[in-house]
């Protein structure tokens, strides 16, 4: 048996000189977007912004997460036969400099954990105790040293 990846997903809070807080985590199938992955959120804080990368990018559901004064910013996705302009090229640098410290804290997770090294692995039940195992001592060397 092999597994091909555990996405794991990550809302978090915002830290000035600091990684950012997580709030919420979760792991999906290999298979989920990452779209549908947090379409399944039901806790999803309210009256905050979240920042994704293009996968997000989904007008119908950004205008149902802001019924819920949840503000959904996704870099704008580039027309066919057209190209952005200057002003949405800002606002996707500005995104991207916003989502910045949740690509760093991905990158120090990884540093730390070592958690994409799962070759030991031999069930889904033993995947699941490798990546919470490895998530829990994150989150605590985190909450304790950074």
């Amino acid at each position: 048996m092999h597994f091909h990846g555990v996405p794991l997903h990550l809302i978090a809070r915002a830290q000035p000189e600091r990684l950012p807080a997580p709030t919420h985590l979760w792991l999906e199938r290999a298979a989920t977007h990452d779209l549908t992955a947090l379409r399944g959120q039901s806790k999803i804080p309210q009256n905050i912004n979240l920042f994704g990368d293009k996968a997000y990018a989904d007008r119908r559901f950004k205008d149902f997460l802001h019924g819920r004064q949840i503000h959904l910013r996704t870099p704008i996705k580039k027309p066919k036969n057209k190209l952005l302009s200057v002003t949405e090229k800002q606002f996707n640098k500005l995104v991207s400099s916003i989502r910045q410290p949740i690509e760093s804290f991905f990158k120090w997770l990884i540093d730390k954990t070592d958690i994409q090294r799962a070759s030991t692995v031999r069930s889904t039940d033993g995947l699941l105790v490798h990546c919470l195992g490895k998530l829990s001592f994150a989150l605590l060397l985190l909450n304790f040293y950074y």
